[in-house]
């Protein structure tokens, strides 16, 4: 399999700049190119920077992006930019050639044209179009470059949405579309959905006929946007944009052509009428109201506050073509919903209740299935593409065959056969076959059903995924579990302590699990362990409400136990005689980093938000945090190096912890100094803990010993007093409280060494003995008692 080192971006624009900017994530190096601006002087023309200006211009705009399209803005560099006029020769050096060029099948051939003049042979030409078909992009192609060209339509913003949909001609060569799904998935951190060359190919084509059929029927329900949005948005495990706030994001104007393309390019779908209109909707577009681009779309921001302040936003009214006051949704399934513990229970509620929005929620989904059964195999061949198309394009939790086994397999079919709504073939497949559900799982492996055989099938796996709840089939793999935490067996002598609880907030089982893991590993029963976990989250931070509930009985030796707890298992798993590697995704603070800095070595999802934000909530870092960051500071100092020397180092820590830094994607994370340069960042999530299995066995391959104990010693009273004078320089300018300057007060004790004169030898317990009378401190006092009774009221940190 050839290795794609290199990648040509053709075409600047929003999308363009974002895949260039994901590739560099990725390591991988672009040359993006884009037209020469028209209108320029004689002068002009002959300066290389002017006939660059486009494609500068989108390179430069990536680095004020929001959301950030780069892990790290220093990846910029990775990205050469160019014209298509004196640049196309750049492209010869490129193993992959993508086109991301206006959507107009003359511009795009003309592209490909110049591309068939300067491409390798063997090298992999794709478009990334949405809607226009592939093959008719091939047809003018030499025969070489046809076989070695498809789809590869990347959703917006590329970094962040998993979906990839590869889409294949005739003449694509199968190894091709092997080749581009292994460098989507291990290289890009991708999801393959492998579609049909059909108008939208997957996952529009689902959403588009979901939108419109919500805007066909809302009004007929005499509904709401806000009321369609609350039915389906987070209570049913979709996006908070649900649909009305998604097609203001994407753009009504966009979304009339996508809906276009079917109602031209599918004369076949049964549900044709539904790609056309409503009138209230052209109308919408004729008036200018785009989304979010134009300021009005099926909401519309004022400049007025309601009574808690926030800002107004009216509603589109479909019946008078204009905006209206906003309207609270009020729905029985909904407050049922957010009284539901799982998913599970949440979907049960919202689709089955006895309320007006359960039953148009119903009969929603209903039709959304039978549209979606009946695509199969016209836009994919099976439902496991179909379902992560849906999942991985719009953020949702689960796809729609995978809802419709969670509803019950049969409770739905009966239900769609009361209101009159025909099965789709697959479904009918199931149930003639014998079948309760579209998926199923034997013996650890997942399985799904097969219209084509008419069987059930293993889903696709790849060798880089090691799925938790597979190898837990078997129980003889559960060697501990407690409510909160679990020990798992990998197999090849690798234990995982994996957390399993809300939000995986530190309480005494994760930390009972890890002692119990570091045990099996000291006593020779396992050889390495994994600390990682397939939840939304790795871990975010401490149980505040066991916290708050020592802190306002003034139980210190209670909050002092679960401190030295904490500090313990940091320590223990530090000077292990195995090695240790954790694997943190998406959120992970506070005691959530502290476990991972005392791992041997840290596997980062590219999507890691991490930080030691204990400040938030009145406190410092007492795990261990502190004391890491300076041992980190300290570590590749001179033997003969003065303390006062060393502040400019240490000054990095104070600072991350004072400020509360997070940084905003794994890469960011290792930047400030949280881990170490030498740790991994993995743009795929889904393949984090078989590489961090695969790293933890390396280690004990190559013969594991665990690391000396570092040299430390007191930075002294200057070093406190220069910390102190730059936060009282932050309270001068308003951007500090009495109470943050207490807080820091204690964060550069610490780091200064307490009482401790400039020079004196320290240990890591002396630090840490430090941390834990810092911590104890601040929960007694009432600010931090009500920072903390602030964030789990509210979820944000309160500045007081």
């Amino acid at each position: 399999m050839r290795e794609i080192k290199r990648v040509a971006v053709l075409g600047s624009g929003v999308m363009g700049a974002a895949i260039a900017a994901h590739l560099a994530n990725c390591g991988i190096p672009s040359v993006m190119l884009d037209i020469v601006p028209p209108n320029l002087s004689d002068e002009d023309k002959k300066n290389k920077a002017k006939r660059d200006a486009i494609a500068a211009g989108a390179k430069a705009a990536l680095l004020k992006a929001k959301p950030a399209p780069l892990y790290v803005k220093s990846y910029i560099d990775m990205i050469e930019i160019g014209n298509f006029e004196d640049d196309m020769e750049k492209i010869s050096d490129c193993d992959m050639i993508i086109e991301v060029v206006i959507e107009k099948l003359d511009i795009k051939k003309k592209i490909f044209a110049q591309v068939a003049k300067y491409r390798k042979p063997g090298s992999i030409v794709s478009s990334n179009t949405s809607g226009i078909l592939i093959s008719a992009m091939a047809e003018d192609m030499p025969d070489e470059m046809a076989q070695h060209f498809l789809g590869t339509h990347f959703f917006n913003p590329p970094r962040y949405l998993k979906l990839l949909e590869v889409i294949p001609t005739a003449k694509t060569k199968p190894e091709v579309v092997k080749e581009v799904g292994a460098f989507g998935e291990n290289v890009l951190g991708k999801g393959i959905v492998y579609a049909k060359d059909t108008p939208n190919f997957v996952a529009n084509r689902i959403i588009t006929f979901a939108m419109q059929y919500l805007m066909h029927e809302m009004t007929k329900a005499g509904l709401g946007v806000e009321e369609i949005d609350a039915l389906t948005g987070p209570a049913i495990g979709h996006a908070s944009s649900a649909t009305f706030r998604t097609a203001d994001l994407v753009g009504l104007d966009t979304l009339q052509k996508v809906v276009g393309n079917v109602y031209n390019g599918c004369p076949d779908d049964e549900r044709r009428d539904m790609m056309k209109g409503p009138d209230w909707f052209d109308k919408m577009i004729e008036k200018g109201y785009f989304g979010n681009k134009s300021g009005s779309g099926f909401y519309k921001a004022t400049k007025e506050r309601d009574e808690k302040g926030k800002k107004v936003i009216l509603g589109f009214d479909p019946a008078t073509v204009d905006y209206r006051a906003p309207v609270k949704p009020r729905f029985a399934c909904t407050g049922a919903a957010r009284s539901a513990g799982s998913l599970a229970e949440k979907l049960k509620v919202m689709h089955f209740g006895d309320d007006e929005g359960s039953k148009f929620l119903f009969k929603f989904f209903a039709n959304m299935a039978q549209y979606a059964g009946n695509r199969i195999p016209e836009i994919t061949d099976d439902i496991v593409n179909l379902d992560n198309a849906c999942k991985w394009g719009f953020a949702w939790e689960v796809g729609i065959f995978e809802t419709w086994d969670i509803l019950g397999f049969d409770e739905v079919c009966e239900r769609m056969a009361a209101e009159g709504i025909a099965l789709p073939p697959i479904a009918q497949a199931v149930k003639e076959a014998g079948g309760k559900s579209f998926y199923k799982s034997e013996k650890g492996v997942d399985l799904f059903f097969d219209l084509a055989t008419k069987t059930y099938k293993p889903v696709p796996t790849n060798p880089n995924e090691l799925k938790l709840i597979n190898v837990k089939a078997n129980p003889t793999n559960i060697v501990e579990k407690m409510d909160e935490a679990s020990l798992v067996d990998l197999g090849d002598g690798i234990i995982c302590a994996e957390f399993h609880c809300k939000m995986n907030a530190i309480g005494p089982d994760i930390v009972a699990v890890l002692n119990k893991g570091v045990d099996l590993l000291e006593e020779g029963k396992f050889e390495g362990m994994v600390i990682g976990n397939q939840g939304p989250h790795f871990c975010a931070g401490a149980n505040l409400m066991l916290v708050l509930g020592d802190a306002m009985q003034e139980n210190w030796k209670g909050l002092e136990d679960m401190v030295r707890g904490l500090q313990g298992i940091g320590m223990r798993m530090k000077y292990c005689s195995a090695p240790v590697v954790a694997a943190p995704h998406h959120y992970t603070f506070g005691g959530g980093v502290e476990i991972c800095q005392h791992a041997d070595k840290v596997v980062l999802a590219g999507e890691t938000y991490a930080g030691l934000v204990e400040v938030g909530v009145g406190v410092i870092p007492a795990g261990g945090g502190t004391t890491e960051l300076l041992v980190r500071a300290l570590e590749y100092m001179p033997e003969n190096i003065q303390p006062n020397d060393a502040f400019p180092f240490v000054r990095r820590a104070f600072e991350n912890i004072a400020t509360a830094k997070v940084g905003t994607s794994g890469a960011e994370v290792i930047e400030l100094g949280y881990f170490r340069a030498s740790d991994i960042v993995l743009p795929n999530y889904d393949h984090q803990i078989q590489k961090a299995k695969a790293v933890c066995r390396g280690m004990v391959v190559a013969g594991y010993a665990p690391p000396r104990k570092p040299r430390l010693y007191a930075l002294g009273e200057s070093a406190k007093a220069v910390f102190a004078a730059g936060v009282w320089g932050m309270k001068e300018a308003g951007w500090a409280s009495e109470h943050d300057m207490l807080i820091s007060s204690h964060i550069a004790n610490i780091l200064c060494g307490g009482d401790r004169a400039a020079g004196t030898p320290m240990t890591e317990q002396d630090f840490l003995d430090l941390e834990c009378e810092a911590f104890v401190s601040l929960c007694g006092t009432e600010k931090t008692q009500a920072r903390i009774q602030n964030m789990l009221a509210s979820g944000k940190p309160l500045r007081n």
